[in-house]
């Protein structure tokens, strides 16, 4: 059975990710952890945060003359914003819409009223007299009408009453069709009479039709709409760029004697001069903030991060490489470059926030390094006092230092790193610059730090990954390449003393990676537990089909119970190379879970056929006793094993076969429940079906026979061994070798 995909992307899991009785105490520690991280992130971040601050008001006189002692600053000024924003608001002109359902309800009226007199005229209705018609008729019609108009009506024809109707008709679509409003409900009665007037209608049916619109209840149709209008103004006020206010190098913000504007507080408070209580309710601000990002950070990890957040070691990691790189950046924020104002201001564009969004991206999580970067470009527009384009480049390059770490292979490749990095901070600088009309001069030496900081963040990552991936035993993408790369002593071993072992573990590799693609899984994790998952065989390497010559089988001399434990040793010899070589435990429980608890049938069946009762051969010892695949990627590495050996066997195999051979294996799969425990869908199983059967298809192009080959050559008589403890193959390999065994004959050649 396949059940519905968990959202989260948690993988190699036998626990839950909240343990009942524990959540408490685990959710207080986390707390605490986040709480002090937030408390020390303050700190830092206070060290020499305050300027000369200015705290006169709006209105009142200036005491003394201020001038911008910071670098030349652009900010975006809100009250020039505001002020833009409500003057192309107030052009924004109501929008009313034509609702067709009212004049489409009015003319159903019209024609059931006009119906009603149908029936109570003189021509349709003899049973009832004329005074009952007209009680009847006034009932049923909106308006007064004497006797005369009444009779006149009921005693018309059909023709002159179809006439009323139509031009009644007429009437009112030409007035609603322009649209009638609340307040012209009035005027639309009277702009009915006045078409009706206009009609050669006779004396007594233009009364009537009078006194009939006098007495209608009309209904608006040209109706305000609230969602458009205010779509129109939303869109209206977003049309309107931000103005942009530049404050330059020593320029005189307030003048002695003269009244202290909103504009000029507004500018002292874009260049961190401008402070109402300058004492402490700074640092009370600095707090609030650094609690506040710290909150959301913390909300995001237990909402979409779970695995992360109920993990100690992660938020203690988290915290740890955040307040080293913000401590490494509070403290260049402090060297002084130059004694020129403007160059040595420029610090800002060196801090390495690339850093930070690196190490988060390879040790925990992609999306994490993203918000982190967020905040930490936040911390570098307090680091220098409130100017954005600090952070704004902080941004970039971190951003750039996340994505430059996507495709990575070697550790050696973070120094390439730099160069996007570098670009982002020298496009932005730029743009930047000639937005804040700067000098070119000024451009210039940003477009210097900011080539630095390229540099500097990546040299900075390569330094402190090591120990960080030490110090908290994580499994980084980095570690990952490492064991994938082919060099390694445990593959060398392999593929010098199990080729077979080897080259179908890289099939494998090749496989699980292409199907974890397709569905989203971790592919670099499938691909390296695929090359690890058969090391144990080499133990005892001749006892695996692959390892073996044409009829050199050793189970055939062996006892079923002991041809089991040889075979399902692997798995747990596998194991324990692996923790001997110090692999990562994801790896390892990868390879633990790649035979799930799958029955070994084709011992099960020998031993059946051996013993003198079948039915004292118990089935749960010829089954793997490990468990089975809690991940897609376990899920994925299982599939890709037993697929592969299968297919490798059909060597002359068309389409066809290699399709019923998948299909088969994976109903298999499910029908003996190796995929309960595991959050794969059907949807999965799809794709992983069509990616296998596309890397299958190229593994196993057709090629001519020769007429020496025959059935036995294709390799067809071992597929019992690689399909052994799936029923689902047993019935499929008798007409693969049927199937062969034609294909192989001289008329096919």
């Amino acid at each position: 059975m396949v059940r519905k995909r968990n959202s989260q992307k948690n993988i190699h899991k036998k626990k839950p990710l909240r343990p009942a009785r524990k959540v408490v105490p685990r959710l207080w520690l986390k707390i605490m952890m986040l709480f002090a991280f937030a408390l020390l992130s303050a700190a830092i971040l206070a060290i020499g945060i305050m300027p000369a601050q200015i705290t006169s008001e709006v209105g009142e006189v200036a005491s003394e003359d201020v001038f911008n002692t910071g670098s030349t600053h652009t900010y975006p000024s809100a009250l020039g914003t505001e002020q833009a924003r409500s003057e192309a608001a107030s052009q924004v002109e109501a929008i009313y819409e034509i609702d067709d359902n009212v004049l489409s309800d009015f003319l159903s009226q019209i024609n059931k009223d006009f119906a009603t007199i149908d029936s109570l005229s003189m021509r349709n209705n003899i049973v009832l007299d004329s005074e009952s018609r007209r009680a009847s008729l006034r009932n049923a019609l909106p308006g007064e009408f004497s006797d005369e108009m009444l009779n006149n009506v009921l005693n018309a024809s059909f023709s002159e009453m179809y006439t009323m109707r139509q031009n009644l008709r007429d009437a009112v679509s030409a007035v609603y069709k322009r649209g009638v409003r609340e307040l012209d409900l009035l005027k639309a009665k009277d702009d009915i009479a006045a078409i009706l007037i206009r009609t050669p209608l006779s004396g007594e049916g233009l009364t009537f039709l009078l006194a009939y619109v006098n007495g209608l209840s009309l209904m608006p149709n040209d109706l305000y709409d609230f969602q458009a209008s205010a779509n129109a103004l939303q869109a209206a006020v977003e049309a309107v760029s931000t103005v942009y206010v530049t404050v330059q190098y020593g320029e005189k913000l307030l003048s002695r004697g003269s009244l202290i504007t909103a504009e000029q507080i507004e500018a002292l408070q874009a260049v961190g001069m401008y402070s109402e209580n300058p004492r402490y309710t700074p640092y009370g601000g600095l707090l609030i903030i650094t609690l506040l990002f710290t909150l959301l950070m913390g909300l995001y990890l237990f909402y979409y991060q779970p695995k992360l957040f109920f993990q100690d070691k992660s938020i203690l990691l988290l915290c740890v490489t955040m307040l080293l790189v913000l401590l490494l950046c509070r403290f260049i924020a402090f060297i002084n470059f130059s004694a020129n104002p403007e160059v040595s201001a420029h610090i800002g564009y060196l801090l390495p926030v690339a850093t930070v969004a690196m190490l988060l991206a390879l040790l925990l999580e992609r999306n994490l390094a993203i918000f982190a970067t967020v905040i930490f470009s936040v911390y570098v527009c307090v680091i220098c006092k409130g100017q954005v384009a600090y952070g704004l480049t902080a941004l970039s390059g971190g951003l750039a230092g996340i994505l430059s770490t996507t495709r990575l292979n070697q550790r050696s490749q973070l120094v390439g790193a730099s160069i996007y990095i570098a670009l982002a901070n020298m496009a932005l600088i730029g743009g930047w610059g000639l937005l804040a009309n700067q000098s070119y001069t000024v451009i210039g030496y940003g477009l210097l730090f900011g080539a630095g900081n390229g540099l500097l963040s990546a040299i900075l990552a390569i330094g402190i990954l090591p120990f960080l991936e030490g110090a908290f035993s994580v499994t980084t993408v980095m570690r990952l390449l490492e064991l994938s790369n082919f060099n390694h002593p445990l593959l060398k071993k392999l593929m010098m003393e199990a080729p077979g072992t080897y080259n179908h573990s890289v099939l494998v590799g090749n496989l699980a990676e292409t199907a974890a693609d397709a569905i989203g899984a971790d592919a670099l994790m499938v691909r390296v537990a695929s090359y690890y998952h058969d090391v144990g065989k080499l133990k005892r390497p001749y006892f695996f089909i692959e390892n073996q010559g044409v009829n050199d089988n050793p189970h055939d001399k062996l006892q079923p119970s002991i041809s089991v434990m040889i075979i399902t040793s692997h798995v747990r010899e596998g194991v324990e190379m692996l923790r001997k070589a110090r692999f990562p435990e994801e790896i390892i429980a990868l390879v633990e879970q790649h035979h799930g608890t799958g029955l070994l049938r084709i011992f099960y069946k020998k031993a059946q056929e051996q013993a003198l009762d079948s039915s004292t051969v118990r089935e749960e010892n010829f089954r793997y006793p490990f468990s089975k695949p809690q991940s897609r990627e376990a899920a994925l590495v299982l599939l890709a094993d037993i697929t592969q050996a299968a297919v490798q066997s059909l060597k002359q195999a068309d389409k066809g076969q290699i399709e019923d051979t998948v299909h088969g294996i994976f109903k298999g799969r499910m029908e003996d429940g190796q995929l309960l425990d595991c959050p794969i869908t059907f949807q999965d199983m799809r794709l992983i079906e069509e990616a296998f059967l596309r890397v299958l298809s190229g593994m196993n192009h057709s090629r001519l026979l020769y007429p020496e080959q025959t059935a036995k050559d294709t390799g067809v008589d071992k597929l019992a061994y690689l399909l052994d403890d799936n029923p689902a193959m047993l019935a499929l390999s008798d007409a693969t070798a049927q199937s062969t065994a034609a294909t192989s004959s001289p008329a096919n050649n």
